[in-house]
């Protein structure tokens, strides 16, 4: 397993695999699939797992389970399908055969033909129905297997028959459930039993695996596997030894393996799995080492050795199809060759190939000799017919003379016609089925609707609108929406009384003042109940309203309490619905009216674009918007012809009639064609037309002078030469005159174009607003039936409620009778055991009294004698166990009549009996010497004694079991008080949570998404924790936030300002203390100024503007001499440029040459370096090294010198920044 290889391949089925199971002893392999067959192969690699064997099986193969209950015993096989095209519906057959013990060795006995079909009766097979769908099959024993129901989602256990039924279908065919236990949750899945059949594992698309113990079946073990959601399980095995399971998982592409963990007592529960995998190791032990080593010496599987000799691929029939014609010309007999497999065939078609081959080598003289037969008559018959062309036209035959069998013609041509007539009932019956189930459609989805349901398309986009499909309300939905509204208009009435009647004041003696005073409360609370009765959308839960779906009757949503309020508010919310939905559809038929007509006017200007193409003579496609079945849906129950794409089939009676129009409209037209003296001046007098039009007149040409033609331009005559021109000027002045026109019909062409696309485009954006419209109320009508849906649902919930609450009660009054009953037993009892008691007190009364007066009936006796006589008379005989006997309880009632421990049967008889023997002489104590009367008289008295004290023994029994009786009907009454105070408390809290449920209500709210303050999260957020706050508490709340808020900003400001003049003042004083420091510096610039010739000048001259005059003129000279510098310089760069220009031309000459150079110095150079190369072993490679040596010595020196120069440097400047420190200075003005 580690390295898995193909070792072989088998082409069994020609569809794919569905089932594939191995026996228990690994000898035979069965595989199942669609195509009706199952297949048994010789599971052996020494057999080279070759199939053996097939048996059909009607339908799809959905599971197949295999038992082998001795050692090397027939293995019983039982195969579940599915017969009836829906697979997803479970399988309805159950197929059950035997595979003998020496199927493979005495295979030709159990086949019944070459095709190695299994005869029916030898192995047994039986065919039954499941009479519940089922998935999934695990055989136990001989005759009773596992399967899943598909409906149910039960594990059945189903007992297979001992005979097969007589029939196919009767009712004994049916296999009916012996037991069911709980299965998965989702239908579908497998089966499979442990090794030693004691486990039963079962795995579905609910993704769970259940595991349960065949003694108790109806507690499994659930184990989560695989994904629900990619499938579930597909597959599922136990182990050999059942201490791992393996399950495969359906669509998430994961094997699983999964390991016991074992309790203690599990532990012991797995011994016997172990042991049976032991026990069939053992015995499977030589047989599997032997065929593991074939196994391992089988080469591995190649395509090319996998088809056997007799697999060729057929060829065309073309060569047949010619040596049958080369046959039939030479009149030679045509040998049919034997069909030949083409590709890869399966084993069943291998296997018919093989039976038609064998069949043809047995019957081949047979056919040889039919050939010839046909032949020779073949021949007489063409003789006959060469002979009857000869013969004069009396004489002649028809070819069906010719016939050999009339008769056999005649039945072939009349079953023909029966079976066309059959076909063409049939296809008649086929319509009229289709056309009454498209008259139910019809009425059902479109006659019904007085609504049709549309759309509209736009012309430039892909926005689609459609309308709402209405049916016409039935009349039980008008009278009940009829009787809500008058309900609810009854109530509001009531109610508004009931308010008139409440706001009447009792008139008092108050001041005017206070009756000011209340005359404003009353008018704020007019005005706040105003308010409260005009419900905004939020409280409403949706915006209905304002798309026609308004409604003063609604009930307010904190009002819905009762049950009978809930149905009316959801027969009033369905209203409103309706009347959305017909609000939505009146502005949707404007729109489709528009559209209709913006369809008609762009046909209109069609035509007038065909016309402008036409004199064009452009080839320009035009555009016509059409409204297709989606618009027009009417289109649907029509059919066109070009829809029609087969020919239509014509009786001889409407070819007949057709003929017949044909020919009188030929006539027709052909007298229309004669002499009709209007067409004919017509066209003499105008040309055919009665009004000339312009365009008319431009296509037609300038006629062409004849001369043009007939002479050469040399010999044109000056007249001629007049016409021409005047000829060229007519035609100039057509061209200019076409060119005008088709300007014009451009123009024309483009500002038609331009209004369709402008009206087109004004409709899409109409339709734009009319798909938003559609959006919002398609949100307005749901939130309307979300409102429906939890009224539903609180209906619902109230109905379970009541159905609770009526069990509750059923048990509570059950429970009370019972209680009654109990009572009176218990009273019963109570006396009976009272009496009893008393009874039983007198009864050993007695018999102390008859205790005490032993004594008394011996008076003539010694007393020694008589104490001798009372041991006697205290001894009784040993008496046998009393057996143990049931005591039956009869009826059902728990309070009635139980039997009592007298009425068992005693053992008094049987102890007499044993007095008896006691009394006999011979057991008189030894040393007694006592008369024998004396002593008959003693046993007398010890018999009544002993009667006695069984007597009181079995009234003794009797009390205490009445006592037991007595305490259980006690008992049972405690059971019955406590069981109805539970049923109270139920109920109590069924009534409590039914009255937090007509107060909890639901509401639906309608809220800016501002308002909403509760955080989304990944999903639709939970409301279960939040609080509903009106909409006055948030604005209190931010109003005295706002004025805090305008407090501690004003406190901020204050505090800003106070800071900003703290800042000012620290700005002026540092403003301050930089002006000092600035004047200071400037004294002391003045201090260390050095006075210079040219300041003493700027001091002593006084006429500083000639001064500047003076430096301008000398700046402004020198600014010439400098361009004039200027100049000269850029004429000698120039110059050197020119020069440079050429050098760089020359060395662009001289590096072309180096170039060339350099190329076959690289030639050289690679020469050498080859043979440099090849040489290098013999070389010394010491010199190399001391340069390189030298080299990386001398860089080192390099950079040394240069850090040294760098330090000197660095020096230097030290020396001078010192020497600078020492220069003699001013001394600056002490502050």
């Amino acid at each position: 397993m580690e390295s898995p290889r193909i070792v072989h391949r088998l082409h069994i089925h020609q569809t794919p695999v569905l089932q594939m199971v191995y026996d228990t002893e690994g000898r035979f392999l069965i595989t199942g699939s669609d195509d009706g067959n199952v297949f048994v192969a010789d599971a052996r690699p020494s057999a080279e797992f070759k199939v053996v064997a097939q048996t059909e099986v009607e339908g799809v193969v959905m599971g197949i389970a295999t038992n082998t209950e001795q050692k090397h015993g027939p293995c019983k096989v039982i195969i579940i399908a599915n017969n009836n095209n829906d697979v997803m519906s479970g399988a309805n057959k159950c197929i059950q055969f035997d595979l003998p013990d020496d199927l493979i060795k005495a295979l030709p006995n159990y086949l019944a033909s070459k095709h190695c079909d299994l005869k029916d009766d030898v192995i047994n097979k039986m065919s039954l129905n499941l009479s519940i769908p089922s998935y999934g099959v695990a055989l136990k024993s001989d005759r009773v297997f596992y399967t899943m129901a598909s409906d149910s989602k039960k594990l059945l256990q189903i007992t297979l028959p001992e005979e097969p039924p007589k029939k196919a279908n009767n009712k004994a065919s049916y296999l009916q459930p012996d037991a069911e236990f709980p299965a998965h949750d989702l239908a579908g899945g497998t089966l499979t039993f442990s090794l030693h059949r004691q486990w039963l594992a079962s795995a579905a698309p609910d993704g769970m695996l259940t595991l349960r113990e065949l003694d108790d079946p109806e507690h499994p073990m659930n184990v989560p596997v695989h994904s629900c959601f990619t499938g579930g399980v597909f597959e599922t095995r136990f182990s050999s030894d059942a201490q791992w399971m393996v399950t495969c998982g359906a669509g998430d592409g994961v094997i699983a393996c999964y390991k016991w963990n074992f309790t203690a007592s599990g532990k012991n529960k797995a011994t016997g799995a172990i042991e049976a995998a032991r026990s069939n190791n053992a015995m499977l032990h030589g047989t599997r080492k032997s065929e593991d080593q074939i196994l391992s010496g089988l080469p591995d599987w190649a395509e090319a050795a996998s088809l056997p000799a007799s697999r060729t691929v057929s060829k065309s029939f073309d060569g047949q199809t010619a040596a049958l014609e080369k046959a039939l010309e030479q009149d030679e007999i045509y040998m049919t060759p034997t069909p030949t497999l083409a590709g890869d065939p399966t084993w069943r078609e291998v296997k018919e190939m093989e039976a038609v081959r064998a069949e043809d080598m047995e019957y081949s003289d047979v056919k040889k000799d039919l050939r010839n037969d046909i032949r020779e008559l073949r021949r007489t018959i063409q003789n006959m017919m060469k002979n009857n062309e000869t013969l004069p036209d009396i004489e002649k035959l028809g070819h069906d003379e010719f016939n050999l069998d009339s008769e056999e013609q005649q039945r072939l041509q009349l079953e023909g016609e029966q079976h066309v007539q059959q076909i063409r009932e049939e296809m008649e019956m086929e319509d009229l089925a289709k056309m009454y189930l498209r008259e139910l459609i019809k009425n059902e989805c479109w006659d019904s609707m007085v609504v049709k349901g549309r759309s509209i398309k736009a012309f430039h986009n892909a926005v689609e609108v459609s309308n709402y499909p209405m049916r016409a309300r039935s009349k039980e939905e008008q009278e009940e929406l009829e009787f809500v509204t008058n309900v609810r208009q009854i109530e509001i009435a009531e109610m508004a009384a009931r308010k008139e009647i409440l706001d009447v004041q009792p008139k008092t003696n108050t001041k005017d003042k206070d009756k000011e005073k209340s005359a404003e409360g009353e008018g704020d609370d007019d005005e706040s109940e105003e308010g409260d009765r005009q419900e905004q959308p939020a409280t409403i839960g949706s915006l209905g309203a304002q798309y026609g779906g308004a409604n003063p009757l609604f009930y307010s949503q904190f009002e819905l309490h009762t049950r009978q309020q809930k149905r009316n508010q959801i027969v009033l919310l369905q209203d409103a619905i309706y009347r959305i939905k017909d609000t939505f559809n009146k502005a949707f038929d404007e729109v489709y009216k528009q559209r209709e007509q913006e369809i008609a006017r762009i046909g209109e200007k069609n035509q007038r674009i065909t016309k402008i193409l036409e004199d064009l003579r452009s080839t320009e496609g035009m555009w016509q918007p059409q409204m297709d079945s989606f618009e027009k849906p009417e289109k649907l129950l029509t059919v066109e012809e070009e829809e029609v794409k087969v020919d239509k089939f014509i009786t001889e009676e409407q070819k007949a009639k057709i003929e017949e129009d044909a020919a009188k409209e030929a006539e027709r037209k052909l007298k229309e064609k004669g002499d009709n003296a209007r067409e004919r001046a017509l066209d003499m007098m105008m040309g055919g037309v009665l009004e000339i039009k312009k365009e008319d007149e431009l296509k037609k040409d300038v006629p062409v002078p004849i001369f043009m033609t007939a002479k050469s331009q040399d010999e044109w005559t000056e007249d001629e030469k007049k016409v021409h021109a005047e000829y060229e000027k007519k035609c100039k002045e057509l061209i200019e005159e076409r060119e005008k026109y088709k300007k014009t019909l451009e123009a024309e062409l483009k500002k038609i174009q331009t209004i369709i696309e402008d009206t087109t485009a004004n409709f899409d954006d109409r339709l734009m607003n009319l798909f938003n419209k559609k959006i919002k109320t398609e949100m307005v009508v749901f939130q309307e039936e979300l409102k429906i849906l939890r009224l539903n649902h609180a209906l619902l919930i109230d109905e379970e409620l009541d159905a609770r609450e009526e069990e509750l009660n059923r048990q509570l009054n059950a429970k009370r009778a019972l209680k009654h009953m109990c009572q009176q037993a218990v009273g019963q009892a109570k006396k009976m055991v009272d009496d009893y008691r008393d009874t039983y007190d007198i009864r050993v009364a007695e018999d102390k009294v008859m205790e005490k007066n032993f004594r008394k009936e011996f008076p003539d006796v010694n007393a020694a004698i008589v104490d001798q006589l009372a041991r006697a008379y205290r001894r009784r005989p040993r008496g046998p166990r009393r057996p143990h006997v049931d005591t039956p309880i009869g009826g059902n009632n728990p309070f009635g009549e139980r039997p009592l421990s007298a009425r068992q049967p005693s053992n008094t008889a049987m102890l007499l009996k044993a007095l008896e023997e006691l009394d006999d002489v011979s057991h008189i104590p030894e040393g007694l010497i006592v008369d024998t009367s004396v002593w008959k008289r003693m046993c007398g008295v010890r018999r009544e004694k002993v009667i006695s004290e069984q007597e009181v023994k079995a009234q003794a029994l009797t009390l205490a079991d009445m006592n037991a009786f007595l305490q259980r009907r006690h008992m049972d009454d405690e059971q019955l008080k406590a069981d109805m105070e539970d049923i109270m408390e139920e109920l109590n809290q069924l009534r409590d949570t039914r009255l937090r449920f007509s107060c909890n209500l639901q509401v639906q709210f309608l809220l800016k998404q501002g308002q909403v303050e509760v955080d989304s999260g990944p999903f639709i957020p939970s409301y279960d924790d939040s609080i509903l706050v009106h909409r006055s508490v948030v604005e209190d709340l931010n109003g005295t936030i706002r004025q805090l808020g305008e407090q501690k900003i004003a406190a901020m400001t204050e505090s800003k300002d106070f800071r900003k003049g703290i800042h000012s003042l620290e700005w002026e004083h540092k403003k301050m203390v930089m002006q000092i420091e600035d004047l200071l510096n400037k004294a002391k610039n003045i201090q260390m100024l050095k006075v210079s010739r040219e300041l003493q000048e700027f001091l002593h001259n006084e006429d500083h503007e000639g001064r500047r005059q003076q430096e301008i003129q000398i700046l402004e000279q020198t600014l010439e001499n400098q361009r004039g510098h200027h100049d000269k310089n850029i004429g000698e760069r120039k110059k050197v440029l020119k020069k440079l220009r050429h050098t760089v031309r020359k060395k662009e000459k001289d590096n072309t040459d180096l170039d060339n150079q350099l190329e076959e110095m690289n030639v050289c150079v690679a020469e050498r370096k080859h043979i440099n190369d090849v040489n290098a072993a013999m070389r010394n490679n010491t010199g190399a090294q001391k340069r390189m040596q030298d080299i990386v010595q001398r860089r080192k020196l390099v950079d040394l010198a240069k850090a040294q120069a760098q330090e000197v440097a660095v020096l230097r400047a030290e020396v001078e920044r010192l020497r600078m420190r020492t220069f003699p200075a001013l001394v600056q003005v002490e502050r």
